[in-house]
């Protein structure tokens, strides 16, 4: 746990528990459990095709057309009230996304529209929830240089296909932080980066949660949830197969599955990175 990570009883940001999704009468995800804290960030793991990106969709509304969900997914926030996900009205879930939930996608270009400017779809996300106009550039600027990206006034006119790969994803999240929800979720967001990029994204992500925030960073990548992740839930068959601190995780992997995940990433240096910040005392 990293200095300043609040105490193993805390209240959970969100407690997912008995999270199903079917899919043309397929169980994708089958009886998902998981707790995200304040202060925290949780790497979901796990191979290809094994739900994670439904399973953050599942949780924010935004599921495919015939996808069905089930389960309770309690959402607390700032202020200290609650509500199930799973259970609110699409009206209202539209209002809790933004300030209470972020999503930023695995494809930030696709995510843009490429007919409106970096300017345009950050005060159109700041107007659909009530800033007032008079703050929205200030407020948009803000969001992109927080992002990481210098000089956000050179962009602010900029469309979307004049961006580099990396300019994009940063405008993405600023999108998706922009109203400092208190829970981001961060789908694959730096699989296409180079990794001087992906460091920078991922150093601002997590810098996130030193302010209360949860994050979500759903990743393939064993490197990325070592270095970056406080806990980290491995999927397999739908379910949540190993779940906890990520060194403990990934150290000393029980179930079959981490295991097995573990070993394949070994040539890319994850189990290097484990133990070099384990030795170190560093992110984990």
């Amino acid at each position: 746990m990293t200095a300043g990570a609040p105490a193993p009883d805390a209240a959970p940001v969100l407690d997912v528990s008995g999270l199903r999704v079917e899919v043309g009468g397929r169980s994708v995800v089958d009886g998902l459990d998981l707790v995200l804290r304040a202060g925290e960030a949780t790497a979901l793991v796990g191979r290809s095709g094994s739900g994670k990106s439904l399973t953050a969709r599942a949780l924010t509304g935004l599921l495919p057309e015939g996808a069905e969900r089930s389960g309770t997914a309690r959402f607390t926030s700032a202020d200290g009230t609650g509500a199930d996900l799973l259970a609110l009205p699409s009206g209202r879930m539209r209002a809790v996304r933004g300030p209470g939930i972020g999503y930023a996608f695995q494809e930030a270009q696709a995510s843009l529209n490429p007919t409106v400017t970096v300017g345009a779809h950050l005060k159109e996300t700041l107007k659909a929830h009530g800033v007032e106009r008079a703050a929205r550039r200030e407020r948009g600027l803000a969001a992109l240089r927080a992002a990481g990206l210098e000089a956000p006034e050179r962009l602010w006119h900029a469309h979307p296909f004049e961006l580099s790969g990396g300019q994009a994803q940063r405008v993405a999240l600023a999108l998706a932080c922009v109203l400092e929800p208190r829970l981001l979720i961060a789908d694959e967001v730096t699989s296409a980066l180079d990794p001087l990029t992906q460091a920078g994204v991922l150093d601002m992500l997590r810098a996130r949660t030193g302010a209360g925030g949860s994050l979500l960073l759903i990743t393939h990548d064993l490197a990325v949830a070592a270095r970056w992740a406080d806990r980290v839930a491995v999927l397999d068959g739908g379910r949540i197969a190993e779940s906890g601190p990520a060194g403990e995780v990934l150290r000393s992997p029980r179930h079959p599955f981490t295991q097995e995940l573990v070993r394949a990433a070994a040539p890319t240096g994850a189990a290097a990175a484990v133990a070099a910040s384990r030795t170190a005392g560093g992110v984990l």
